[in-house]
């Protein structure tokens, strides 16, 4: 039971991540030439708060690392 915030928060970080990627490193270079916002092929408009997404990501990730760390940490303090 003590794994499961570190299951949760790397769920985060992958899903955050997959939303980061659709929603600008895939347009990366469409926003920049545009300065503003992209026009995608299915018709979305993406702009460059796109980026928010990897932010999100990055931290979930920084969290599940601290979680897991702290877990086997005390794993190991029982032995």
């Amino acid at each position: 039971m003590k794994y499961l915030p570190v299951l949760v928060l790397t769920f985060l970080s992958i899903f955050f991540g997959w939303l980061f990627y659709e929603r600008y490193w895939k347009f990366r270079d469409c926003i920049s030439q545009a300065l503003s916002s992209c026009l995608t092929p299915e018709g979305d408009n993406l702009t460059q708060g796109g980026f928010q997404w990897g932010i999100f990501a990055g931290l979930f990730l920084l969290l599940a690392v601290i979680f897991a760390w702290r877990a086997f940490r005390a794993r190991d303090a029982g032995k």
